[in-house]
């Protein structure tokens, strides 16, 4: 009997040209293989082959993921996009940490505070005491003056 799978999910569904890979596959296939038949040709001279081995593995890898690695439905660029945005990009929302220690601040601060409102709010009556004073003690004068005056006349 022919069996044949159908993924559960539509979207999940790729079409495949040669070996069972996608176009993308297949691609970045090709493109690893040109990349390392050519680094094998020109590296084998200068450097020895385990090395080299190593080296082609690195270059290599990125084209790998490029072509086959996937995570939520995303290719590796997307991907990048993403973690791009997230840590390089502008945050929705800031995350402020405030630790324990400054709400004792503030609390004393917000002590200090109503201190210092109390002395200006005495000094500024003491002031207004004296003005008035002042102001009494000088209509005394002019009134004195003037009974002086009208006396004298």
């Amino acid at each position: 009997m022919i069996r044949a799978d159908v993924p559960q999910d539509v979207t999940e569904y790729k079409e495949q040209f040669f070996l069972g890979m996608t176009g993308r596959q297949l691609v970045c296939v090709v493109l690893m293989l040109i990349l390392a038949v050519v680094t094998f040709l020109l590296g084998r001279n200068f450097v020895t082959s385990d090395i080299l081995v190593y080296l082609i593995i690195l270059e290599v890898a990125p084209l790998a993921a490029v072509g086959f690695l996937k995570y939520n439905g995303m290719g590796i660029e997307k991907i990048a996009v993403k973690v791009i945005d997230f840590y390089f990009g502008c945050q929705r929302r800031k995350m402020v940490y405030l630790p324990p220690e400054t709400e004792i601040h503030d609390f004393v601060r917000a002590i200090y505070i109503a201190e210092i409102e109390k002395e200006r709010k005495a000094a500024l009556r003491e002031q207004k005491k004296a003005s008035k004073s002042a102001t009494k003690t000088a209509k005394k004068k002019k009134t004195k003056e003037r009974s002086d005056i009208n006396v004298r006349k």
